[in-house]
């Protein structure tokens, strides 16, 4: 499964729009990358998953504390999680909570501490049905950067508009932004809540820049951050822009088959499985092979015993078939019985107890049809085991046993 990763600009949604974009064939390496309109971006295929990402200056994080006995993961339950979002955030967001899109965690809990990030819900909405009108369905929403309590550092944007980023300042304070060319001050402040080892990953065109910091540079692409966040675990879709249940499982067990076809901590797991297919394979082959070689020994001894046996056969098509006809053929001229005959199938009725009270025997094409024995399913059970000793087999067809000797060759 290839993945279109495509960076929503700042912009309102227009024809003019253009999305950056990385493809990959396994959501950790990059196919191609680029810059272009919707209508021209990369085209799209049956089984392939299109995710918009939100850059970090579109978004704004909270940390807020979910109320206990909220039922985060029932889909009935979306408008009344919506609701307390909105009003635990109404006095800390700066416009109406009805034009702003919420989004919790993959891993929130209710009555514990989490951060919600929210956006702007027109301009959100407006990206994505200019990217559904142009045939790109998107069908996962991740921000570029999220709050998390490991150190980290970013240089990020443009040349004239650079940012520094950073992440893991404290508990309260989980992801934090602010101009790279601010006051020397505020950078300084900003950097000395952190390790001094931990480096700045800038973009390419920033690096010069980021030396400024007295820190250790390490360059890193938009495109490496954007493949970061597409193995993350967020996703944005959610309440009134959740865009399917149905999808949005599909699109995580399409993630766990790709995780598991192309991940290198699943090669041992893959190299194990496809050792064991190739043993399984290996020991039917030989197991089939062993008992197509009986078989064919079976076969011939049926036809040693048939010639040595009945010489004036000319010709073996079916072995048991062609002796049991000459074992019929034998018996009526010497008037022996079979066992399948109607005193033989008489005899072996004498087994079944109670059969005295039977209101009926009929005998017909090689079978004793008994009426009026009631047996229930004990003695039927109990009657079937003394005969199979016989060579004898007893069911039941609706009112009526029926008595008919085993197939002998």
């Amino acid at each position: 499964m290839s993945t279109l990763l495509l960076l929503l600009p700042a912009d309102h949604a227009s024809a003019a729009s253009e999305y950056q974009f990385v493809k990959s064939r396994d959501g950790r390496e990059a196919q191609s990358t680029g810059q272009s309109v919707a209508s021209l971006l990369p085209a799209t295929s049956r089984v392939e998953q299109v995710t918009a990402v939100i850059s970090h200056q579109q978004l704004s994080w909270h940390q807020i504390t979910l109320p206990p006995g909220l039922n985060l993961g029932s889909s009935r339950q979306q408008t009344r999680v919506r609701a307390v979002l909105e009003g635990l955030l109404e006095e800390k967001l700066l416009t109406d909570p009805g034009q702003t899109h919420l989004a919790l965690p993959a891993k929130a809990v209710s009555g514990e501490t989490c951060w919600v990030a929210v956006c702007d819900k027109p301009w959100l909405q407006a990206h994505l049905k200019a990217l559904e009108a142009a045939g790109y369905a998107v069908s996962r929403i991740l921000p570029e950067l999220a709050p998390s309590s490991t150190a980290g550092l970013w240089a990020v944007g443009e040349a004239d508009r650079p940012w520094l980023v950073a992440t893991g300042l404290n508990d309260n304070t989980q992801l934090a932004s602010l101009p790279l060319q601010a006051d020397a001050s505020l950078v300084q402040s900003l950097l000395g809540r952190l390790p001094a080892d931990v480096p700045v990953l800038a973009e390419p065109q920033l690096a010069r820049m980021a030396e400024n910091l007295q820190r250790p540079v390490q360059l890193q692409t938009q495109t490496q951050r954007l493949l970061e966040a597409h193995a993350g675990s967020w996703d944005m879709a959610q309440f009134d822009l959740d865009l399917g249940s149905s999808t949005r499982m599909r699109r995580r067990l399409l993630d766990a088959w790709q995780s598991l076809a192309k991940s290198p901590q699943w090669r041992a797991a893959r190299w194990a499985a496809a050792v064991a297919v190739v043993a399984q394979l290996i020991g039917l082959n030989a197991w089939a092979f062993k008992e197509n070689q009986a078989i064919a020994q079976r076969q011939q001894q049926a036809k040693q015993v048939l010639q040595t046996t009945f010489p004036r056969v000319p010709v073996i098509v079916d072995a048991p078939v062609q002796m049991q006809r000459e074992l019929d053929l034998l018996r009526s001229q010497t008037g022996a019985l079979s066992s399948s005959d109607m005193e033989a199938l008489l005899a072996a009725s004498s087994q079944i107890k109670g059969i005295e009270t039977a209101t009926t025997l009929h005998y017909q094409d090689k079978q004793l049809r008994i009426q009026g024995l009631k047996l229930d399913a004990e003695a039927l059970s109990d009657a079937q085991q003394s005969l199979a000793g016989s060579s004898y087999r007893l069911q039941r067809e609706g009112a009526e046993l029926i008595l008919t000797a085993e197939t002998q060759p």
